[in-house]
């Protein structure tokens, strides 16, 4: 396993987010230092769920890289916990951009964003108001939160509504959470009921997921807040991709994806996107592109636009 270093850093708000740096042979350095990507997470999911293996292979290739979790996920602190607010999550990779910029041994105009699935939609907001970022990386990204919310049970959008509501009446009362991910197989392949994210596949990614959490001694719960699915509802981080140029950015997509969307909703929002750009198809569903030779052409891609233009 690729060696890292735990670190922490403050958001302008004050809250301490925590992750792990992977720094590459100094053999690698120029005068100036090395570049670096910084990654977080998807919906509910933490550092150790899969990033490493993305992160090692950076490291491998020459890159500092810093992955994170999300404030109230994991390692971090924030309050509530397990909610989701991508305009916040957007906030806060600014943050995680200035730490990784003063890192010792860090070329601090070498700095690529990367996300994947919602952090993605987060990055696609961050990336259009960051000045630092040199290249960005949008791994199969949420791009709209209302095509997003479209896929949520019914139950739940309603109930998010009756629960703002109820809040607007009493700002003190607490958290109400629901379930995201099936929480068996035997689950997976029975009726969706008000599980957010249901199918065998799905399934099978969270449970590896976590049993790499729960090695790292991560805490993880499979809840979410109600009111995450009303911030989640209302972005549209399509509607920033135009401010990333004239920053290089590589956009993937997968060729099936139930998760962020088909991918000719993807190819239309890479549409908007100014140059200079580049689009690859993933030829295969959302999560299998985590794993085996999906896995290989997914990073392949990104190790050869790394190296063009970081």
């Amino acid at each position: 396993m690729a060696a890292s270093t735990r670190v922490e850093f403050l958001t302008v708000d004050g809250v301490t987010l925590r992750g792990d740096l992977y720094m590459p042979n100094w053999a690698t350095a120029t005068a100036t230092g090395v570049p670096i990507v910084v990654m977080t997470q998807g919906l509910t999911l933490l550092k150790e769920h899969y990033l490493p293996d993305f992160a090692s292979r950076f490291q491998a290739a020459g890159y500092a890289v810093l992955i994170y979790d999300h404030r109230g996920w994991g390692s971090s602190e924030g309050q509530p916990r397990n909610a989701v607010n991508p305009m916040q999550q957007a906030e806060d990779y600014h943050d995680a951009i200035i730490f990784a910029r003063k890192i010792k041994g860090i070329d601090p105009s070498r700095v690529a964003m990367w996300g994947i699935g919602h952090s993605g939609g987060a990055a696609m907001i961050s990336a259009g108001n960051d000045d630092y970022v040199k290249a960005v990386v949008l791994v199969m990204p949420l791009t709209s939160g209302a095509r997003d919310a479209a896929g949520f049970p019914p139950e739940l959008i309603d109930r998010s509504k009756a629960d703002r509501l109820a809040r607007t009446q009493n700002p003190k009362l607490g958290e109400t959470y629901v379930q995201v991910w099936d929480n068996s197989l035997e689950q997976a392949s029975g009726e969706r009921g008000q599980v957010i994210l249901h199918s065998p596949p799905a399934f099978e990614f969270i449970d590896g997921g976590k049993r790499r959490s729960d090695a790292a001694g991560t805490p993880w719960e499979n809840k979410i807040t109600l009111r995450s699915l009303y911030d989640i509802g209302k972005v549209e981080p399509q509607d920033f991709i135009r401010r990333i140029s004239p920053r290089p950015l590589l956009y993937l997509a997968a060729a099936e994806d139930v998760l962020t969307g088909p991918i000719e909703a993807h190819k239309k929002v890479f549409e908007q996107a100014g140059e200079p750009k580049q689009f690859v198809t993933l030829n295969n569903h959302h999560v299998a592109n985590y794993f085996g030779n999906s896995f290989e052409e997914n990073i392949s891609a990104q190790l050869d636009f790394l190296e063009k233009n970081l």
